[in-house]
């Protein structure tokens, strides 16, 4: 039973992919860029990947420039890239090599490449580089939800959350679990406005809101009568 549980819930999620980032989509950069890498003892090899690597970290970084434009210290983007850099995989959702070549020592390689913005602009909120809205910065919450028993209470929190832009700035991709899931938010102003929009919607009762050094940590059941 346990079993056909578990697969009643993992079929949905590959299913719900496409459409939840169907907005997503429209917001990801395409870019051409150039990666360039040393052959090290003729390791021609290892020099491609290093070159492919180059041109991803490159990609991570003028996707961030371009989402923060002038509105950074450049100290402070200095020291959050390596931090992004480190990340490839949540924000490259794509590439492909357009050409490549050995000059002497040297391996270039010329790399198409289309990064996540979302992602993105939500780790720059998070290591607050990126201000939130109206100049504030957004508010870090960890929010977990217990008590699920079929799918459509994943995804009606998911759309509960982002059905409230002017509350949630940003969600990270839910995490789902056995009958529970995870989300990291970003809101904008105070999170006692998301709890007062959670206890209106009837389906969740509080367990614990609680504020974890930088975080608040918010935990969640499904009432019963709202299965």
């Amino acid at each position: 039973m346990r079993k056909k549980l578990l697969l009643m819930f993992l079929l949905p999620i590959c299913l719900f992919q496409h459409p939840a980032y169907a907005v997503q989509a429209t917001t990801d950069l395409t870019l051409q860029v150039e990666g360039r890498a040393p052959v090290v003892q003729n390791d021609e090899a290892r020099a491609r990947e290093e070159a492919v690597k180059n041109a991803l970290e490159k990609a991570i970084i003028q996707a961030a420039a371009k989402i923060l434009s002038d509105k950074f210290e450049d100290e402070k983007f200095q020291a959050v890239k390596s931090i992004m850099i480190d990340k490839a995989d949540r924000y490259i959702k794509n590439y492909r090599i357009i050409s490549e070549n050995r000059q002497h020592d040297e391996y270039t390689a010329n790399v198409h490449v289309a990064v996540a913005l979302a992602p993105v602009r939500d780790d720059l909120l998070q290591m607050d580089v990126l201000q939130g809205q109206k100049g504030k910065e957004g508010v870090s919450v960890s929010l977990s939800l217990k008590g699920m028993k079929k799918y459509s209470d994943f995804a009606h929190l998911k759309t509960f959350l982002q059905g409230r832009p002017k509350i949630v700035q940003s969600v990270y991709p839910c995490r789902l679990e056995w009958q529970q899931a995870h989300c990291d938010l970003v809101l904008a102003g105070e999170v006692q406005n998301l709890v007062a929009e959670l206890e209106k919607s009837g389906k969740y009762s509080m367990k614990t809101l609680k504020k974890n050094q930088n975080v608040v940590e918010i935990n969640l059941q499904v009432k019963e009568e709202a299965q």
